[in-house]
């Protein structure tokens, strides 16, 4: 996973933060925002949101963070699967999926929904794509500018002081 999120940062810091750019921009979806309700609430600016595929391994991965700052949760985002991105659904009882979706508070409380990589299950995610736009293509993969919806029911991490679940609902 750590190849793929390591394509997917590349893309981002060569094309995603270019303020100039009009349209489309490639490898990254035009804009993000992610909603947390129940035990952690709030709207926040999830941009940029990328969207690659990997040549050498046939892995697609969807990633977007929100930096952690005062009372602004950390969120982490990256979703894994076999192939590259189509229109239609990804979800986390899917075969092959792996992914790592990770809220957490300055207090150290952390919220996960986790499935692959040896990790414990934890959590669920179902990530849909309206529209996917292959718009960079590279050597070792592909960037995709792509539209959608991401819902997430993310589980208190046990021992950090968390209680109660965060459904994550993400529009990019």
């Amino acid at each position: 996973m750590r190849t793929r999120l390591a394509l997917v940062t590349a893309v981002a810091a060569v094309v995603g933060c270019n303020p100039s750019s009009t349209g489309l921009r490639p490898g990254v979806s035009s804009s993000c925002t992610v909603t947390l309700t129940g035990a952690v609430t709030g709207t926040y600016n999830c941009q940029p949101a990328t969207t690659a595929w990997g040549l050498g391994d046939d892995m697609g991965v969807f990633s977007f963070g929100v930096p952690q700052s005062g009372s602004r949760p950390g969120i982490s985002v990256a979703i894994s699967w076999v192939g590259e991105p189509t229109v239609g659904q990804y979800a986390s009882a899917d075969l092959g999926a792996v992914a790592h979706l990770a809220l957490t508070m300055s207090s150290n409380q952390a919220w996960l929904a986790t499935v692959g990589e040896g990790t414990a299950a934890a959590g669920t995610y179902t990530l849909a794509f309206t529209s996917v736009v292959n718009n960079l293509s590279t050597s070792t993969g592909n960037g995709y500018s792509t539209e959608g919806t991401l819902t997430a029911s993310l589980a208190p991490v046990t021992g950090s002081g968390s209680s109660g679940t965060i459904t994550l609902s993400a529009t990019f």
